[in-house]
């Protein structure tokens, strides 16, 4: 006590406490000299401010704007001498816990992505479908066309002239086709089952060779190897524009795959990219624990070579497509990564430059980092005009800590973002205004 009386004693008679006769606190005065120093400038002009920056109180953007302003992102990528680092472009989706985007090129040059989101109500049954897309290389998107309601995950691939096949991602979908490059859709007709009857499920890249359409699907079956694998992979083909698919052939069943992608190589291989079981003695709490097959074919799909195994854990929901230069680019979710001996969770990318032989791991790229939750998933990939690559992607947002049912609903949200980067590097790249 004697310590503290002193030390406001103190206080006091320094005059830091001294009021003024009508009880009022003095104001202090500035005796500093006026200095030039270094200091940061805001270079972005008001008007432009105003048209990138949230202006009502809680930060939200104007209802009807699609996407966040696009700002500076850090593109990782491993070398022989540590990692390099390139500035790309990100924004994020403002559609409502927005999932499963997909997207094609048209034959206009416009960009078209398909997604789903909640437009009313909390239901999983009012998720609407719908169809937005960009005529500006992916930076700007038009006000979505909601042309479905339900559950249903679809696939836009591009026929060719301004038709479109809706192809279903998943689920026991539909498949629906457009004459106006998706403005309007005809009547949904139910995917086509094996003839066993049994439900073929899809998630990934597809090859589009004018009428011929190539995908990998997968059936579930009898439990075999020593993790109990339950998945079976094939080949389905439709040689009349999807819509009749007539056609396929099982994978090798000892690979122990699922779901996965496809792409034509520039020396005339099937290359295929597929989610594998887990290696022996590792655990399977949930299918984040799986990793990534490749292979090749030279006769169509009768014969595989190259079959490799990447990874140990967590790498899921490849996509593959084959870059101007003839490069083939896998986009994949890293549910269970590892960056600099810590684990994490985002969207990885590698190049084959031996179409498909052999992966470039050692100089792959980090596209995006989460540290929230896991559910990395299901990436999509797309070469701009310019070279750059244009990578969208779902995660979540899952707090379970505290009461999860505020605001009405307990379920996890989707957030739905993407990432223009360069495959070539760490070059800088200049963002477009």
């Amino acid at each position: 006590m004697k310590k503290c009386f002193l030390f406001f004693a103190l206080l006091w008679f320094s005059g830091l406490f001294v009021f003024a006769e009508d009880g009022v606190l003095p104001t202090a005065t500035d005796v500093s000299t006026k200095k030039e120093v270094p200091t940061p400038l805001d270079l972005i002009p008001l008007e432009r401010l105003e048209t990138l920056a949230a202006r009502n109180a809680d930060a939200q953007f104007d209802p009807n704007r699609v996407i966040t302003p696009p700002m500076p992102i850090a593109i990782r990528q491993e070398g022989p001498q540590g990692p390099t680092y390139q500035e790309g472009s990100s924004y994020t989706f403002l559609v409502h816990s927005m999932k499963f985007a997909s997207m094609c090129r048209l034959g206009d040059g416009r960009i078209a992505m398909a997604g789903t989101g909640w437009t009313s109500g909390a239901n999983q049954e009012e998720r609407g479908c719908f169809i937005s897309y960009s005529d500006d290389e992916a930076y700007t998107w038009s006000q979505p066309i909601q042309f479905h309601r339900g559950l249903e995950r679809p696939q836009p691939v591009f026929l060719g002239g301004s038709k479109l096949l809706l192809l279903p991602m998943d689920d026991d979908g539909f498949l629906s086709f457009s004459d106006d490059n998706g403005v309007t859709w005809k009547d949904k007709h139910p995917f086509p089952r094996l003839p066993d009857g049994r439900i073929t499920y899809h998630k990934g890249s597809v090859l589009v060779e004018e009428d011929v359409i190539s995908a990998v699907f997968y059936v579930e079956g009898e439990p075999r190897g020593s993790v109990g694998w339950s998945a079976y992979s094939l080949l389905r083909r439709s040689r009349d524009a999807g819509r009749t698919w007539n056609e396929g052939i099982w994978l090798p069943p000892e690979w122990h795959t699922s779901e996965g992608s496809i792409a034509r190589a520039a020396d005339g291989a099937l290359v295929v990219s597929l989610r594998t079981a887990q290696p022996d003695k590792y655990p399977s709490f949930s299918d984040h624990w799986r990793r990534i097959t490749t292979a090749r074919s030279m006769d169509e799909g009768r014969t595989w070579s190259d079959h490799q195994v990447h990874f140990k854990y967590g790498k899921v929901h490849s996509d593959l497509i084959r870059l101007q230069d003839g490069r083939l680019l896998m986009t994949y979710a890293a549910r269970m990564g590892e960056l600099e001996n810590k684990i994490y969770h985002g969207i990885e990318a590698v190049i084959s430059r031996d179409d498909g032989k052999t992966w470039d791991w050692s100089r792959r790229f980090t596209l995006f980092r989460w540290a929230m939750h896991q559910s990395m998933h299901s990436p999509c990939s797309l070469q701009l005009k310019d070279g750059r690559i244009l990578t969208l992607f779902l995660y979540h947002y899952g707090a379970q800590w505290g009461d999860r049912s505020v605001g009405g609903s307990s379920r996890t949200l989707g957030i739905t973002s993407a990432v223009i980067w360069s495959p070539d590097g760490s070059a800088p790249l200049a963002e477009k205004n």
